[in-house]
């Protein structure tokens, strides 16, 4: 009896037995590490930034975009930043009233060395509060006494919407007008401002961010310089 007993048995241990193998499979699948950033995308031709570099510069400014001398200077820094190999990302700060561009950079987060902190706006407004320098008033009568921004008249262009740190650090430079060309559908904040803190809101109340009136043309290479973040190392050389 003891032995039929065991027969009798024996199938349902091996058919448990398999499921928890097979539990244990998929449950070890599912803790594959996740693709590293930017696996997503096509790995960048062989000369792409020769072929940028020689469309920017056959480009013919449209006047019938008003952004589209603005947002020229940030796709030329965006160049400056790739061929460092740093990110294709470059900004620049316009007085609105004469279209002179006061402060311009790019992307400097790995070149010479690692930064983790300068994205094209962090740097460009680093270079612009450094070279105004300005100070809180000691007189309580002054508007400065409280907050010595003074970014009225000033725009903020960028060759791709800015990030989450970008958009906050824009928010408290007091900075109110942003125009981007490329979008940014899994990184840029512009299109998700409302999901921020409650008090970045409040601190963005009014601000204008929205796409740049550039050309088409000049927004699709923004859109390409954006992908030499991710160049694939040539081994050969």
């Amino acid at each position: 009896m003891r032995n039929s007993r065991c027969l009798k048995y024996r199938p349902a241990a091996l058919l448990k037995k398999a499921l928890c193998f097979c539990l244990l499979f998929l449950s070890l699948a599912g803790c594959s590490h996740p693709p590293a950033i930017g696996s997503s995308l096509p790995p960048l031709r062989p000369g792409e930034l020769d072929a940028i570099e020689r469309e920017l510069s056959a480009h013919l400014s449209d006047p019938r975009y008003p952004d589209e001398q603005a947002i020229l200077v940030t796709v030329r820094e965006g160049l400056k930043g790739a061929k460092e190999r740093n990110g294709g990302i470059g900004a620049c700060l316009v007085r609105k009233s004469t279209g002179e561009v006061i402060e311009q950079a790019h992307n400097r987060q790995y070149v010479p060395y690692f930064r983790s902190d300068l994205h094209a706006e962090m740097d460009l407004l680093d270079r612009y509060e450094e070279k105004m320098k300005l100070t809180r008033s000691s007189d309580p009568n002054n508007p400065t006494f409280r907050n010595p921004r003074n970014m009225k008249g000033i725009v903020l262009y960028t060759s791709l919407e800015p990030c989450p740190m970008c958009i906050t650090r824009i928010i408290n430079s007091g900075v109110k007008e942003v125009y981007y060309a490329a979008t940014d559908e899994e990184g840029g904040m512009a299109q998700r401002f409302d999901n921020l803190p409650p008090s970045w809101k409040r601190m963005g109340e009014g601000m204008v961010i929205k796409p740049a009136r550039c050309s088409p043309e000049l927004r699709a290479l923004a859109a390409r310089l954006f992908r030499p973040m991710y160049m694939a190392v040539d081994h050969n050389h």
